[in-house]
């Protein structure tokens, strides 16, 4: 499949879906012409585009008899784009997780042979099982493909910033292949002759299409990357910073909640200013829900890990999240606190981490099908399709975590009695 993408946004149509109840023209970008090849292609000329949604169904790998390591191989390599392991939109599209899974039926029924040889393939290519390796290579993954994408757009558009979480299993070199950057996020200095809008666009379209989702998966809600321009950036502070100017917190507070962002990692402690904030929102269009999604952006550029920083544009980006009181006190991820804890040993990294952290031991003393089923484990992972795992130790989250996360963010967006 040959997939550039340049100024323009790309649809795609789905046909010969058995049993689907729904149409077989749902797009990834909203866009409701209706295209006859079942193919990418660039629809010239569209106007008025608004922001693009990557929801939709899966697209169906075309089945081969796989007898060989080679044929294996090939069906891997096709695996390489995102709207093949399509996981945006599973709750509208349930047949999603079936196309995946036959997607992924070439893992079954290989002989011993097949298996030893596709996954040595597999270390050879993702670097595995040494995890700081596959955590580089996804790092470079998204450096390289941000970078290309902001050129597929227009001269005029530069990577101001772009980064990350740095305690999330890619920071902390225990990632498997396919795992996501958590809160990643792009700034864009838009100086072509398109809107910021159009720019976000674009760039989304094109890094979507383009990640090499054996190496980084951002097929996930929570894992594709938040993206402005800088002039967003600066909008939406003004916006914020209107409503933080509702609130009124003594000099003493204001210490105190700067404070909590080096060392508080209760999400409903730490996130005293985002809450309070709820008081008084939604306020000049800004909503409750937007509130709660630019504050994760914001705190992951403010605190997170940058993997591109382009020293001619980024002061601009520095001082504009300083002077800014939403800027300073926002703190619903609590990145600071969690990374000066996890680096000076006070807070322990999660189980499924410190597990991965004795991996490449235990992965030597493995016979053949047993690193084969962990690295078929592995390929389910990126989509979130390892429903029943033979290795489960290495993919459990932390529910009471989890939870917490989730508690917090209901109170941002519900409404605040406190």
């Amino acid at each position: 499949m040959n997939i550039t993408l340049t100024n323009g946004i790309y649809i795609n149509k789905y046909g010969n879906l058995k049993n689907n109840k729904k149409s077989n023209t749902n797009l990834y970008i909203n866009n409701k012409n209706l295209i006859t090849a079942d193919t990418f292609e660039k629809k010239e000329n569209i106007k008025n585009s608004g922001n693009i949604s990557f929801g939709g169904i899966t697209r169906a790998l075309t089945q081969i008899p796989v007898k060989s390591t080679e044929e294996a191989i090939k069906q891997w390599e096709k695996l390489k784009y995102a709207p093949y392991y399509e996981a945006l939109d599973d709750h509208k599209f349930p047949e999603n997780k079936i196309i995946r899974a036959q997607n992924f039926s070439f893992l079954d029924n290989l002989t011993p042979e097949v298996k030893k040889g596709f996954t040595e393939y597999f270390e050879k290519f993702t670097g595995f099982p040494d995890l700081d390796a596959v955590s580089a290579k996804i790092e470079n993954e998204f450096i390289n493909q941000v970078n290309q994408a902001a050129q597929r757009v227009a001269s005029g558009v530069k990577i101001i910033a772009a980064g990350y979480d740095p305690t999330c299993s890619v920071g902390l070199r225990r990632a498997f292949p396919g795992s996501g950057l958590n809160k990643s996020f792009v700034v864009l200095r838009n100086a072509s002759s398109l809107s910021d809008t159009e720019a976000v666009n674009h760039f989304k379209g094109n890094l979507w299409f383009n990640i090499d989702q054996r190496i980084l998966s951002l097929n996930k809600a929570d894992n594709f990357p938040e993206v402005y321009t800088m002039e967003q950036v600066h909008r939406n502070l003004d916006l914020m910073d209107l409503a933080a100017r509702k609130l009124w917190f003594a000099d003493g507070v204001k210490t105190y909640m700067k404070d909590m962002q080096e060392y508080e990692t209760d999400p409903i402690k730490g996130g005293y200013f985002n809450i309070n904030l709820t008081r008084v929102l939604p306020l000049n269009s800004v909503t409750k829900e937007f509130a709660k999604n630019f504050a994760y952006f914001i705190e992951s550029v403010r605190d997170g890990k940058n993997l591109i920083l382009n020293k001619s544009y980024y002061n601009t980006l520095y001082y504009a999240i300083r002077l800014s009181e939403f800027g300073k006190y926002t703190n619903v991820s609590r990145i600071n606190a969690h990374n000066k804890l996890i680096s000076s040993g006070h807070e322990p990294v999660k189980p499924k981490l410190r597990l991965r952290s004795a991996l490449a031991q235990e992965y030597k003393e493995m016979n053949t099908e047993e690193k084969f089923e962990l690295v078929k484990d592995i390929i389910k992972a990126v989509s979130k399709d390892n429903d029943n795992p033979k290795f489960a130790k290495y993919f459990e989250n932390d529910a009471a975590e989890n939870a917490q996360y989730e508690e917090l963010n209901k109170i941002l967006v519900g409404n605040y009695f406190g």
